[in-house]
């Protein structure tokens, strides 16, 4: 459903339009490993696709999907700062799914945008400290085919 993918734009362009000093956002991974703090979209996924009513004409579909954000941060020989360092990404992503929920009419058809789940993944090596971030961001909304 293009809902999904619309509100995934959506999402992004607000992040890069208020991304942190210091943190570049991308719509995709750029596979850039020299990058300090990075914030990009990931996955999308439609998980349901529901026929709202059974009437003549276009059929309203409830659709409810999820939109994945990453990020990764590089602190060298500081996992703690790398670690808090994506909390903090984590809390800015939330902060830009609050503004889209602020105004749904931007993309036709949404209802609801807000992060479901998170999870943070630390190492420390030889080379440096870091820390991914996933966050599963749940978008639902309703489209007419």
């Amino acid at each position: 459903m293009a809902l999904i993918f619309e509100t995934k734009v959506a999402l992004f362009e607000r992040m890069r339009a208020t991304v942190p000093a210091g943190v570049q956002c991308t719509f995709a991974e750029t596979d850039e490993k020299g990058r300090r703090k990075h914030v990009w979209m990931g996955a999308t996924t439609d998980d349901d696709l529901v026929p709202a009513a059974m009437r003549a004409g276009p059929k309203p579909t409830n659709v409810t999907g999820y939109v994945e954000v990453h990020a990764i941060v590089t602190s060298p020989g500081d996992p703690i700062h790398a670690e808090r360092s994506v909390y903090d990404i984590r809390e800015f992503v939330k902060s830009a799914c609050g503004a889209l929920q602020a105004d749904v009419a931007s993309v036709p058809g949404l209802m609801d945008v807000r992060p479901e789940s998170s999870s943070v993944e630390s190492i420390e090596t030889t080379d440096g400290a870091y820390s991914a971030l996933t966050v599963r961001v749940r978008v639902r909304g309703r489209v007419y085919q």
